[in-house]
């Protein structure tokens, strides 16, 4: 578990900003980072924006390391922590933003349509929900790499898979949400 969220904090370290600077940070002053691991997308947040504070909500297992990253990055005053499994538990409310990052990916579709659902519920009026993962075409055969991650999801995972855009938007239509955008990196 250390080797693979610390892997994945490397990873995302160096494309975090870059994400961040994709999302309309306006009136965004509180988030929730959904089974964000290290915290690095968090960190990045906050780090864009002097006013924003962010909670990581991750298993139980997770959430100590998280702990100590975010005290070794010096934003432990800004960036706290929630135990809990996002198929199981609820969120608190009154986020202005809520981000899932490579997380969609890993769980089947009735799952990610309960997903975006607490996701929604624990939004104030006007906020945004951001997915950031592997957007397949409608073929569902590229971009490639995607195609190719969606058979590990298919070995990893109970359910989980590479989505298209229109399921994607699909989830977020199913929660009441109808205003969608896409936005490459």
């Amino acid at each position: 578990l250390k080797a693979f969220i610390g892997a994945m904090h490397w990873r995302a370290k160096n494309i975090a900003s870059e994400m961040v600077s994709h999302v309309d940070l306006d009136g965004v002053l509180k988030m929730l980072d959904v089974g964000g691991g290290s915290g690095v997308y968090s960190m990045a947040f906050v780090q864009a924006k002097d006013d924003i504070t962010s909670k990581v909500f991750d298993l139980p297992n997770v959430i100590g390391l998280t702990k100590n990253y975010v005290s070794d990055a010096g934003l432990s005053d800004r960036l706290g922590v929630i135990a809990g499994d996002y198929n199981s538990d609820d969120f608190e409310s009154g986020f202005d933003l809520v981000l899932l990052s490579a997380i969609v990916h890993a769980n089947s579709p009735d799952q990610n349509i309960s997903l975006i659902k607490k996701c929604a519920d624990a939004l104030n009026p006007g906020g945004q929900i951001v997915i950031s993962d592997f957007i397949m075409d409608e073929d569902r055969t590229t971009p490639g790499f995607g195609a190719i991650f969606s058979i590990n999801m298919l070995v990893g995972t109970d359910g989980g898979d590479t989505y298209t855009e229109d399921e994607v938007k699909g989830w977020f239509k199913n929660a009441g949400i109808t205003s969608v955008s896409r936005k490459d990196t």
